[in-house]
């Protein structure tokens, strides 16, 4: 079984019955994670009534996030488990998100956008520069990718090597050398670099110096549990 077969099988009843609430009750990262979403979206000036797409949208939180913050927002998943309760979501909400079907390696023809999220899934494809090819095409010229993605340290950490190990999912970790590079193959051209934020902690001695290594380490090189996050422009000429 090739590992997108497995993204497709490995959503059985009582996997998507936890999806169905993500993000909340799950950790908080996710919540430091969209906040550094929202704040990359301000700073590249991607306002509301934009078209979004979100590519490998999952479970589709992060498409309803940018559909409450009023965008026109797409998402695309490969799993029809994932579009179908992310569209049950939707629904729920009383959302204007809408998805549809679609393998980020392939990703199929649509409207131009005025921006496109891939959060948590380029790491999940072996294709990345196939993907950040077909990204690229669907973006209007002036258009922004926003990426973020777990670091190089992902593939050696013990919750990679577990869901490789028993859902078949392909796990990698990302440098920023080997996504700048294949970015600028795709054809983008401005590139800009963003970090997040640490996490909530307990603790002033403890848990703030552990916060602040992460966040100095995060900054310099890579931390474990940190994103590498980078924006990328598609050329207006």
């Amino acid at each position: 079984m090739d590992h997108k077969e497995a993204e497709i099988t490995s959503r059985t009843p009582e996997f998507m019955a936890r999806e169905r609430s993500k993000p909340f009750g799950w950790d908080a990262a996710h919540f430091v994670e969209w906040a550094t979403v929202t704040e990359m979206l301000h700073r590249l000036g991607i306002q509301p009534g934009a078209r979004v797409i979100d590519v490998g949208c999952g479970s589709g939180w992060t498409t309803l996030f940018l559909a409450e913050a009023g965008y026109d927002a797409l998402g695309y998943d490969l799993a029809p488990a994932n579009v179908a309760l992310a569209r049950e979501r939707a629904a729920r909400w009383g959302s204007a998100a809408r998805f549809e079907l679609g393998d980020m390696d392939a990703l199929p023809d649509g409207e131009h956008a005025d921006a496109a999220l891939i959060f948590d899934a380029l790491h999940h494809t072996a294709a990345q520069a196939a993907a950040l090819r077909g990204v690229h095409a669907r973006l209007r010229p002036g258009g922004w990718l926003l990426l973020g993605e777990p670091t190089w340290l992902h593939r050696l950490s013990p919750e990679a090597r577990r869901v490789r190990r028993e859902r078949g999912w392909l796990e990698r970790g990302i440098t920023l050398r080997s996504l700048r590079r294949d970015l600028r193959a795709a054809g983008f051209g401005e590139l800009r670099r963003f970090f997040q934020p640490t996490r909530p902690y307990e603790g002033r001695v403890r848990g703030f110096t552990w916060q602040l290594a992460r966040l100095v380490a995060a900054d310099l090189l890579v931390a474990p549990q940190a994103h590498l996050w980078l924006a990328a422009e598609r050329p207006r000429s």
